[in-house]
């Protein structure tokens, strides 16, 4: 007896096919793999992510998204690619031959961006800058030399210690003869210089950003230039702002919830802040003002608001009857500046809930806009005298904030 039996008869098995997921890159994704499947095996796919990274900029991008992909290889396929720096890796990615790429909020803000979007931000890193240094500020010895290239931070530390010898990294250098040596040296090679000089004891310390910090070969004694919000009684530091941001950048349209789960919600509402209060004030003050947004626990905020006695604070959360008036998070937004000497400063704060953001923010600028103009307005004499107060009170005076720069022939903001 003959069979009709023949390959075009036989069953077909069932078999998966490479998968793509849609506007990715387009190239083929893995399909599942079985070894010996069995009765209820739960059957999982990742999806396939191609990253772009550059060079360490030392600002600790390159180290968080090395430490998120490494995280989270669980839930993703990932193929991590290097291009040598951030303009070449922005037209890889425009020509579709990547998924997305990191980079921090000042690249993000520098260069152009027509057509890519941020799908995401990795959790805030710590923004606040460090001091190098053997001791604490407070402690530092009188005319102590201290080292630092941000405006901002300068005109805080003299309001923490005006005995201080603040002074730039070139001018530094140019005051020990070593002017033309430090000028020649590459941006990854300064601050090592400047640790090393400190070692000889030819300087006492200097400030950087924690990403710079970081990437010094031997790890040196750091202090932290902070909100102080642990201490009321020590002097805060402000950070300057959009340091600590991890953006995740994609071509317009990418599916941003494919990334959401190594994301967070806050650090991008803070970016988002952050940019908008620098967008909303001259350019001229942006090296000498200070700004911080936070998203941060209603029950985090009044503990402190009770440790300092903070009653703005905490009748804008409580109620009559001393109970929160509304459950969930809230926005925390500072912003600061202040001149020269470090000797006055105007400042303005809020907490909000984070459904109200834009107009807490618009709150806070206007505050922060009305300080800047009264306290650099001139005082005109009063005609008359008023009970009880002293006879300079009716005297014209000038200016209480003067946020002009001073330069010296040493290229040292004196």
């Amino acid at each position: 007896m003959t069979s009709n039996w023949s390959l075009a008869s036989k069953p077909m098995l069932a078999t998966k096919a490479p998968t793509t997921v849609p506007f990715l890159t387009g190239s083929l994704r893995p399909c599942n793999v079985r070894s010996n499947p069995r009765r209820g095996e739960m059957m999982t796919e990742k999806v396939r992510l191609e990253v772009l990274t550059t060079p360490s900029n030392r600002d600790g991008v390159r180290r968080q998204i090395e430490k998120t992909i490494e995280t989270n290889r669980t839930k993703f396929d990932f193929v991590m690619k290097q291009v040598p720096h951030m303009e070449s890796a922005i037209e890889t990615l425009k020509d579709g031959n990547c998924d997305f790429l990191a980079m921090s909020a000042h690249q993000w803000r520098d260069l152009e961006h027509n057509g890519l979007n941020i799908i995401g931000v990795l959790p805030r890193r710590e923004p606040t800058w460090v001091l190098v240094s053997e001791d604490k500020p407070e402690y530092l010895q009188s005319k102590a030399i201290v080292v630092c290239d941000h405006m901002l931070l300068r005109r805080q530390m003299r309001r923490l210690r005006s005995d201080l010898i603040l002074m730039t990294s070139q001018a530094f250098a140019e005051s020990i003869g070593k002017g033309e040596t430090f000028a020649q040296l590459d941006d990854e090679d300064r601050v090592p210089w400047l640790e090393e000089c400190r070692q000889e004891e030819m300087l006492d310390g200097y400030i950087v950003n924690r990403g710079e910090h970081a990437a010094l070969k031997f790890k040196a004694r750091r202090h932290t230039l902070g909100l102080q919000r642990d201490n009321p009684e020590r002097t805060h530091f402000v950070p300057p702002p959009l340091h600590g941001f991890t953006l995740l950048v994609a071509r317009s349209g990418f599916p941003s919830a494919t990334v959401q789960s190594m994301c967070d919600q806050g650090a991008f509402i803070a970016h988002r802040m952050e940019m908008a209060f620098l967008a909303s004030i001259s350019e001229d003050l942006h090296p000498i003002t200070g700004i911080f947004v936070e998203q941060r626990k209603v029950a985090a905020i009044l503990r402190e608001a009770n440790r300092s006695k903070d009653e703005h604070t905490l009748e804008s959360v409580l109620d009559v009857e001393q109970k929160i008036k509304f459950a969930g998070p809230r926005l925390e937004m500072r912003i600061e500046t202040l001149n020269h000497h470090g000797t006055v400063t105007a400042a303005a704060e809020r907490v909000c809930l984070v459904e109200e953001s834009h107009m807490g923010m618009v709150n806070v600028l206007k505050e922060f806009q009305i300080l800047l103009e009264t306290m650099q307005s001139e005082h005109e004499e009063i005609p008359r005298t008023h009970a009880g107060l002293p006879e300079e009170f009716s005297h014209a005076r000038g200016p209480l904030l003067d946020l002009s720069v001073v330069h010296s022939d040493s290229l040292e903001e004196e």
